[in-house]
Protein backbone atom coordinates (compact mmCIF):
# COMPACT_ATOMS: atom_id res chain seq x y z
CA UNK A 1 0.00 0.00 0.00
CA UNK A 2 1.31 3.33 -0.94
CA UNK A 3 0.77 6.66 0.83
CA UNK A 4 -0.63 9.80 -0.53
CA UNK A 5 0.60 13.26 0.15
CA UNK A 6 -2.96 14.29 -0.29
CA UNK A 7 -4.18 12.94 2.87
CA UNK A 8 -1.40 12.87 5.36
CA UNK A 9 -1.86 13.37 9.22
CA UNK A 10 0.04 15.97 11.13
CA UNK A 11 1.55 13.83 14.03
CA UNK A 12 3.13 15.19 17.16
CA UNK A 13 6.49 13.75 17.55
CA UNK A 14 9.61 14.31 18.36
CA UNK A 15 13.50 12.34 16.81
CA UNK A 16 15.11 11.73 20.19
CA UNK A 17 18.43 9.98 18.73
CA UNK A 18 19.79 7.92 16.13
CA UNK A 19 22.00 4.89 16.14
CA UNK A 20 24.30 5.59 12.88
CA UNK A 21 26.61 3.01 11.26
CA UNK A 22 29.10 4.66 9.73
CA UNK A 23 31.43 3.20 6.85
CA UNK A 24 35.22 3.65 7.19
CA UNK A 25 34.88 4.87 10.43
CA UNK A 26 38.85 3.35 11.69
CA UNK A 27 40.25 5.80 13.99
CA UNK A 28 40.42 7.80 16.52
CA UNK A 29 41.32 10.69 14.36
CA UNK A 30 38.40 10.06 11.84
CA UNK A 31 36.04 9.47 14.76
CA UNK A 32 36.28 12.90 16.24
CA UNK A 33 36.22 14.83 13.09
CA UNK A 34 33.38 12.88 11.94
CA UNK A 35 32.13 13.91 15.80
CA UNK A 36 32.95 17.58 15.18
CA UNK A 37 30.81 17.94 12.10
CA UNK A 38 27.77 16.71 13.46
CA UNK A 39 28.44 18.44 16.34
CA UNK A 40 28.16 21.75 14.09
CA UNK A 41 24.40 21.45 13.85
CA UNK A 42 22.28 23.08 16.01
CA UNK A 43 19.57 20.50 16.57
CA UNK A 44 22.04 18.05 17.89
CA UNK A 45 22.74 17.69 21.59
CA UNK A 46 25.40 14.85 21.91
CA UNK A 47 27.32 12.64 20.18
CA UNK A 48 29.21 9.32 21.13
CA UNK A 49 31.18 7.41 18.37
CA UNK A 50 32.17 4.12 19.02
CA UNK A 51 34.92 3.03 16.86
CA UNK A 52 34.50 -0.81 17.74
CA UNK A 53 31.49 -0.83 16.37
CA UNK A 54 31.95 2.11 13.52
CA UNK A 55 28.89 3.77 14.90
CA UNK A 56 27.59 7.00 16.40
CA UNK A 57 24.49 7.84 18.97
CA UNK A 58 23.33 11.08 18.56
CA UNK A 59 20.67 12.72 20.88
CA UNK A 60 18.71 16.03 19.96
CA UNK A 61 17.67 18.85 22.08
CA UNK A 62 14.06 18.54 22.60
CA UNK A 63 11.46 20.78 20.89
CA UNK A 64 14.37 21.44 17.48
CA UNK A 65 13.13 19.99 14.24
CA UNK A 66 15.66 17.62 13.25
CA UNK A 67 16.69 17.05 9.62
CA UNK A 68 17.98 13.50 9.14
CA UNK A 69 19.71 14.59 5.48
CA UNK A 70 21.82 17.28 7.30
CA UNK A 71 22.86 14.87 9.84
CA UNK A 72 23.95 12.12 7.57
CA UNK A 73 25.20 14.61 5.21
CA UNK A 74 27.79 16.31 8.01
CA UNK A 75 28.95 12.50 7.66
CA UNK A 76 29.28 12.48 3.84
CA UNK A 77 30.96 15.56 4.71
CA UNK A 78 33.83 14.03 6.57
CA UNK A 79 34.75 11.63 3.81
CA UNK A 80 32.64 8.60 5.09
CA UNK A 81 29.45 7.14 3.74
CA UNK A 82 26.09 5.78 5.87
CA UNK A 83 25.64 2.30 6.46
CA UNK A 84 22.24 2.49 8.66
CA UNK A 85 20.33 4.83 9.96
CA UNK A 86 18.04 3.96 13.45
CA UNK A 87 16.18 6.63 15.28
CA UNK A 88 14.28 6.74 18.38
CA UNK A 89 10.59 8.74 18.04
CA UNK A 90 8.77 9.67 20.76
CA UNK A 91 5.01 9.71 19.53
CA UNK A 92 2.42 10.97 21.83
CA UNK A 93 -0.15 8.28 21.34
CA UNK A 94 -0.45 8.89 17.44
CA UNK A 95 -2.92 7.26 14.93
CA UNK A 96 -1.98 7.10 11.15
CA UNK A 97 -4.21 5.40 9.17
CA UNK A 98 -2.79 6.30 5.71
CA UNK A 99 0.99 4.48 6.32
CA UNK A 100 1.87 8.14 6.10
CA UNK A 101 2.57 11.63 8.11
CA UNK A 102 3.99 14.85 8.56
CA UNK A 103 6.09 15.98 11.61
CA UNK A 104 8.10 19.57 11.60
CA UNK A 105 7.54 19.92 7.71
CA UNK A 106 8.77 17.27 6.66
CA UNK A 107 6.58 13.93 5.34
CA UNK A 108 6.80 9.99 6.50
CA UNK A 109 6.05 7.05 4.78
CA UNK A 110 5.76 3.80 6.68
CA UNK A 111 6.77 0.86 4.22
CA UNK A 112 5.90 -2.16 6.55
CA UNK A 113 2.72 -3.41 5.84
CA UNK A 114 1.09 -2.48 8.71
CA UNK A 115 1.81 0.49 11.03
CA UNK A 116 2.00 -0.15 14.70
CA UNK A 117 0.84 2.16 17.42
CA UNK A 118 2.90 5.12 17.31
CA UNK A 119 2.85 5.58 21.80
CA UNK A 120 5.94 6.61 23.25
CA UNK A 121 9.42 5.61 21.83
CA UNK A 122 9.33 3.60 18.61
CA UNK A 123 12.44 2.74 16.88
CA UNK A 124 12.48 2.98 13.07
CA UNK A 125 14.72 2.65 9.95
CA UNK A 126 15.62 5.28 7.39
CA UNK A 127 15.36 3.74 4.15
CA UNK A 128 16.96 5.97 0.95
CA UNK A 129 20.31 4.89 -0.97
CA UNK A 130 22.58 7.66 0.55
CA UNK A 131 21.33 6.02 4.14
CA UNK A 132 22.14 2.20 4.02
CA UNK A 133 23.95 -0.60 1.41
CA UNK A 134 22.73 -1.32 -1.47
CA UNK A 135 22.20 -4.78 -0.90
CA UNK A 136 19.56 -3.79 2.05
CA UNK A 137 18.02 -1.00 0.19
CA UNK A 138 17.64 -3.06 -3.17
CA UNK A 139 14.27 -4.74 -1.51
CA UNK A 140 12.19 -1.07 -0.88
CA UNK A 141 13.88 0.35 -4.22
CA UNK A 142 10.67 -0.68 -6.63
CA UNK A 143 8.11 0.50 -3.74
CA UNK A 144 9.79 3.45 -3.40
CA UNK A 145 10.04 3.73 -7.22
CA UNK A 146 6.29 3.66 -7.67
CA UNK A 147 5.37 5.70 -5.01
CA UNK A 148 7.99 8.85 -6.63
CA UNK A 149 6.14 8.14 -9.56
CA UNK A 150 2.47 9.63 -8.33
CA UNK A 151 1.41 12.88 -10.28
CA UNK A 152 2.55 15.89 -8.09
CA UNK A 153 5.36 13.68 -6.18
CA UNK A 154 8.41 13.00 -8.28
CA UNK A 155 11.51 14.01 -5.68
CA UNK A 156 10.16 16.22 -3.56
CA UNK A 157 12.46 16.96 -1.03
CA UNK A 158 11.77 16.64 2.36
CA UNK A 159 9.88 13.20 2.49
CA UNK A 160 10.89 10.13 3.79
CA UNK A 161 10.56 6.37 3.65
CA UNK A 162 10.89 4.36 7.19
CA UNK A 163 10.60 0.68 8.25
CA UNK A 164 9.36 0.21 12.15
Amino acid sequence: MLCFLFSLTEVHAQIVSVRMKIIGLTCSACSFGTERSIRQLKFVDSVKMDLNTHASEITFKKGEPVSIDKLVQKVYDAGFSVGEVHATWHFTNEYVSDKSWTSDGSTYCVLNETVPELKGDKEMTFVAEKYMSKKNYSPYKPLITTWRSLPGFGNKVGVYFVVF
